[in-house]
């Protein structure tokens, strides 16, 4: 054989290899899995609120960490991880509720996202279901298992896929979600009202927009002129939402957008002095909220109202508790108290004697607040 001819024949065989495991590396491409999808990629079109939490960045806060540490329990049955053998949330890394506009009152949706364990979820589901009685169904639901009490109808059911996302709903508005998730349906993601109060507030580890249809507005502006004469400023609102920024302090950033300039305006001179007033009141200062409230920047911008305040990280773990230990200030004591004992009536010549506690003022007297200088809100970032 010829040099010619045999170097002809090694550059010839290169090339098909080179050739061959291009293509090979180009078909492993298209049959990578695709991305894992975002929570906000499963909440449907028209959706009045949407909120987002990252779960990794709260769990990182010392605010806010303690709480997702603690033991989930599921009522009367126990903790989840005796129930279910782990626990579904551990591995979570971004949840998103959803409420639509249009639907009946208790509609909701849920989605979660992270490294989701299928089988396992739908396992535990199930093992839930039953230890309280029920009867559990599982189901394909598009290219989602979904779980439900078959003898409870109308209470919801979880559907979960390989690779996730968890998606927690009911009747019609589960099968919307597995739609907008699936690409068969246009998701939240499309509403440029929702983007536009998500831009105002800004990123954050927590997320909350509101957008009201028309219909709603116009229910708004009823209801508020019932009080007075004229269209009143909050009619006017169109959106608004809030963002909660994790660092050094803690950041949060609320803000409304108005159908006009003139409303927004006299909107924010009302919330001053609401924010004045309660700053002042006896039981916000009892909570920690006085100093707080005191401490809000309330500015418009055009057709835009915005309420800034920072924390810092003790002071935003502390309130948090506070407000967290309320629900359990609520309930009622298991032991019934013993009545206190009636006083005896007073002396006539004993109604000037002077009592232990003459310093404390009467019961029915009102304290003044102390007011604390506070910067400009109009000229507030």
């Amino acid at each position: 054989m010829q040099t010619r001819t045999r170097d002809g024949l090694v550059l010839l065989l290169v090339g098909v290899l080179l050739g061959g495991g291009l293509a090979w590396l180009l078909g492993r491409r298209r049959e990578s899995p695709p991305a894992a999808p975002r929570a906000l990629d499963a909440v449907p079109a028209g959706a009045l609120l949407v909120a987002t939490l990252d779960l990794p960045a709260l769990r990182a806060s010392p605010a806010f960490a303690p709480f997702l540490r603690e033991e989930r329990e599921i009522p009367g049955l126990g903790k989840v991880r005796d129930v279910c053998g782990f626990d579904p949330v551990a591995a979570l890394t971004e949840v998103a509720i959803a409420i639509p506009a249009a639907g009946e009152g208790g509609d909701f949706g849920l989605v979660a996202a992270g490294a989701i364990q299928d089988q396992a979820l739908l396992a535990c589901a199930s093992k839930v279901i039953e230890a309280r009685g029920g009867k559990p169904v599982v189901a394909g639901l598009g290219g989602f298992r979904a779980v439900r009490d078959s003898s409870a109808e109308g209470r919801g059911e979880i559907a979960v896929r390989p690779g996730g996302p968890i998606l927690l709903g009911g009747g019609a508005y589960l099968r919307a979600m597995v739609d907008a998730v699936e690409g068969r349906a246009a998701t939240v993601g499309a509403s440029a009202a929702h983007d536009d109060i998500a831009r105002a507030v800004g990123e954050g580890a927590a997320r909350v927009t509101v957008v009201l249809t028309p219909e709603q507005r116009a229910e708004l502006g009823r209801e508020l002129a019932l009080g007075g004469a004229g269209r009143a400023p909050a009619a006017s609102i169109v959106a608004g939402g809030a963002a909660v920024a994790l660092g050094p302090e803690i950041a949060v950033h609320a803000a409304v957008l108005c159908d006009a300039e003139a409303p927004c305006a006299e909107l924010g001179a009302q919330l001053r002095a609401a924010r004045d007033a309660r700053a002042g009141d006896l039981a916000t200062r009892l909570l920690g909220l006085g100093g707080v409230l005191e401490r809000v920047a309330i500015a418009a911008d055009g057709k835009a109202l915005h309420a800034r305040v920072k924390l810092s990280a003790e002071e935003a773990g502390a309130l948090v508790e506070r407000l967290a230990s309320l629900r359990g200030l609520r309930q009622p004591s298991l032991a019934p108290r013993e009545p206190p004992a009636p006083a005896e009536p007073p002396a006539l010549g004993d109604a000037a004697a002077p009592r232990g506690d003459a310093g404390a003022p009467p019961p029915d007297a009102i304290i003044a607040p102390r007011q604390r200088p506070r910067p400009d809100d109009a000229g507030a970032p």
